[in-house]
């Protein structure tokens, strides 16, 4: 035999191999029997995580339990269990490279099919029978367009598991790993052509190469886009102005009611008895208790204004802020339609750095507000993360996965602060629902009309106003160790920080907009120097 005749043996019709490969046979062996660890991982994790999702959202599992979506879910974790296991066992036995074990490899394998194709069918059904019926999920009304990202993102790990069957199945139907379990040579098989189209583009390439490409745009615009957008990318680190300063010194001293003595009244034994009772109205219960739980403000006449800031100097500034500092407005995407309430469109953000700048006369401040997804928080030096950050919408929020939900509480109880602002009835409703979910060991407060928050450096006697309250008339907010973590405003407080002709408000609201904003950055910086305070020691 020449020396043409052996490569042209080896390398089959076409260049394609067409010898026996044990190596080939090896590693389609391995392969099929590494699907037992994912059919079992499915099966372990997917229930629970199933469990946690739809106690978290008690209307999703009535209604997908109406519809047995719940009990076909949990059926599909169960089966691929069991193909797994059915495959990790083909797998192990087909490492004896013999006909039957070759046939028991194909059959496991198309096993594989149904157990992806009902998963995603199930999936499919439960997520867009939520979209249909309108109910909330995760805080939130679904669209079209969150619950098409929602399948993936449930059902991507299962088709790449169908992809994965599939090239196993290829190798399968080549003649070299046909021929290393039965022995038998010939010409290039379906799976040969396959494999090699893939390759080399087939014998058409540039129609080949035309499907590739739309294949390829298609994934680039519906996934990784979408993908990259939501990664984590670089952040700049937050420092507000370096100094030392106190806004005001003994400005205020609580004057308590002084009490009246109190009348003795004594009955006469020969008295008549009077059987009028007198309306709860005209008691004097409510009188007494106002009299006695009235505090009045009270100018002191050794009151003197300093600068913003702490550490009790006179030029202003945080100890732990910076010499080159910047004021930046950072502004939350959640991803919901109307996520920022018009804001960028209206330069509301700033607007209200201008007012800043011009109260606290620190006038280094940003050009223009800045926004991005939750997830950025987590990119911030430990000690240069910003004292707050606004989140608000004029429609429902968009979906925040889980993970960037535990971003978000733990740059709040680090010593950040969320301040959120209800653009619209439907924001109101979709927030608290969220909230409730990042911070599920806390509730709502009602905030006292004289908390810190509404004594410095701006007086608000009657708490903050209510403006167009969507939600209600009080601001709410959440404590944590006595600190203030987050403050909500169903009053769509933005509204009077934007630029004339976007908003109609009156001077005085948009005044007490704009201090009531002030008040709350002063006290975010406060509570920020002192965990970094913390931090550096």
């Amino acid at each position: 035999m020449t020396a043409t005749q052996s490569q042209s043996l080896t390398l089959g019709i076409d260049g394609i191999p067409t010898q026996p490969s044990a190596l080939k046979a090896l590693v389609v062996s391995i392969a099929t029997a590494m699907l037992a660890g994912l059919g079992v991982l499915i099966w372990q994790v997917g229930p629970p995580a199933l469990d946690g999702l739809l106690e978290r959202n008690a209307n999703v599992a009535i209604l997908l339990a109406d519809q047995g979506l719940i009990r076909s879910l949990d059926v599909c974790f169960t089966a691929f269990g069991i193909v797994g296991l059915v495959c990790g066992v083909g797998g192990v036995l087909s490492l004896i490279r013999i006909t039957p074990t070759y046939h028991l490899l194909r059959v496991v394998l198309v096993l594989v099919y149904p157990a992806v194709a009902g998963y995603v069918v199930v999936a499919w059904l439960a997520i867009f029978s939520v979209v249909h019926a309108e109910v909330e999920f995760d805080g939130t009304t679904q669209d079209r367009a969150t619950a098409m990202i929602f399948w993936w993102n449930a059902c991507w790990p299962a088709l790449a598991v169908g992809f994965y069957a599939a090239w196993l199945q290829a190798m399968l139907r080549s003649r070299s790993v046909y021929a290393a379990f039965t022995c038998k040579t010939g010409p290039p098989m379906p799976g040969d052509r396959v494999l090699e189209d893939v390759r080399t583009h087939g014998r058409d390439p540039r129609a080949r190469r035309s499907i590739y490409a739309s294949f390829g745009t298609h994934v680039l615009i519906l996934i990784l886009i979408p993908w990259l957008l939501q990664a984590r990318g670089c952040v700049k680190p937050y420092r507000p102005p370096q100094g030392s300063g106190n806004p005001v010194v003994a400005m205020v001293k609580i004057v308590k009611p002084k009490k009246k003595k109190k009348k003795t009244l004594t009955l006469r034994p020969n008295s008549a008895i009077l059987f009028d009772i007198p309306d709860l109205d005209e008691s004097m219960i409510d009188q007494i208790m106002e009299e006695q739980t009235q505090a009045t403000y009270q100018a002191s006449v050794n009151a003197k204004a300093g600068k913003m800031g702490q550490g009790g100097g006179t030029k202003g500034g945080w100890p732990e802020g910076m010499e080159n500092y910047k004021i930046r407005f950072i502004r939350l995407d959640h991803g919901g339609t109307g996520w920022d309430d018009g804001m960028n469109q209206t330069a509301a953000d700033v607007n209200f750095l201008r007012a800043f700048a011009q109260a606290t006369g620190f006038k280094k401040i940003a050009s223009q507000g800045e926004s991005h997804p939750v997830a950025f928080l987590a990119k911030y030096p430990e000690d240069g993360f910003p004292p707050f950050v606004f989140l608000t919408g004029n429609r429902g929020m968009g979906r925040i996965s889980s993970s960037d939900q535990k971003i978000l509480r733990q740059y709040c109880l680090k010593g950040g602060m969320l301040i959120a602002d209800a653009g619209s009835p439907e924001f109101d409703r979709s927030f608290r629902g969220f909230i409730r979910q990042v911070f599920p060991d806390k509730q709502l407060l009602d905030i006292a009309d004289d908390d810190m928050l509404y004594q410095l450096p701006f007086g608000f006697p009657n708490g903050a106003p209510a403006f167009w309250h969507h939600g209600g008339r009080r601001a709410l907010g959440l404590k944590h160790e006595g600190r203030w973590i987050t403050f909500y405003h169903p009053g769509d407080m933005n509204d009077a920080w934007k630029s004339q002709g976007y908003s109609d408000v009156t001077p005085e609201m948009r005044d007490a907009a704009m201090n009531l904003g002030v008040n709350l950055v002063y006290y975010a910086f406060n509570q920020w120097n002192d965990a970094v305070s913390k931090i550096r020691k």
